[in-house]
């Protein structure tokens, strides 16, 4: 598992190496408006992205060869997305939490409380999507990627137009502790390991 975890941030870091310095530079644009993007673009870039370069170059083939189990080939995606996800959260409560200290912009009320419910997103898009692309492909799961992506995207366009529904929001998940909705994503991308290997046994033995 772990050399296949390697391989995936040496993919990454090669790769999709503009994408993640994008990632990196919503994480630290002061005021933190485009730090929920940050978080899709960790769980698009560390798992998903990561399979389109798997299926083009054949990876699944010779995969197959090696002493791998169809589960550890699964499982690494969803590894991959996690630890993205988590770098990203880290990433950004660090950078914002610095400018807020230095003074160069100021933190809205309940932004940590915020960044859990994004990564807790992030966490149920690992889970909707990874299912659909192990089962169909990169090239066709991708629509529900995009689905998904662009759901997020409008709704936290809506919360920038509107503070006072987003306020609202965290208001209303705040009345369970906050950290947890990471964790429960976490809980609901771990349940849907199975179904990912189901259909990825059914697609690649066809």
């Amino acid at each position: 598992m772990k050399a296949l975890i390697r391989k995936d941030i040496y993919l990454m870091l090669t790769q999709f190496r503009s994408l993640f310095l994008v990632m990196v530079i919503f994480s630290a644009i002061p005021g933190g408006l485009f730090v929920p993007f940050s978080f899709l673009y960790a769980m698009m870039l560390t798992s998903v992205s990561l399979m389109s370069v798997d299926e083009q170059s054949q990876w699944e083939a010779l995969a197959l060869m090696l002493p791998y189990s169809r589960r550890q080939l699964v499982t690494v995606k969803y590894v991959m997305g996690w630890l993205g996800i988590a770098a990203t959260l880290v990433i950004s409560a660090a950078l914002q939490g610095l400018w807020a200290v230095t003074g160069v912009s100021e933190l809205q009320e309940g932004f940590f409380e915020a960044m859990c419910v994004y990564a807790a997103i992030a966490g149920v898009g690992l889970a909707l999507v990874l299912p659909v692309n192990f089962r169909f492909g990169y090239a066709k799961g991708r629509i529900m990627t995009i689905l998904f992506a662009g759901i997020i995207g409008g709704a936290v366009g809506v919360s920038m137009n509107n503070e006072e529904a987003a306020l609202t929001f965290l208001s209303a998940v705040s009345r369970v502790p906050v950290p947890v909705y990471p964790l429960l994503a976490a809980a609901l991308c771990a349940a849907t390991i199975p179904l990912s290997v189901a259909g990825y046994k059914k697609r690649v033995e066809k």
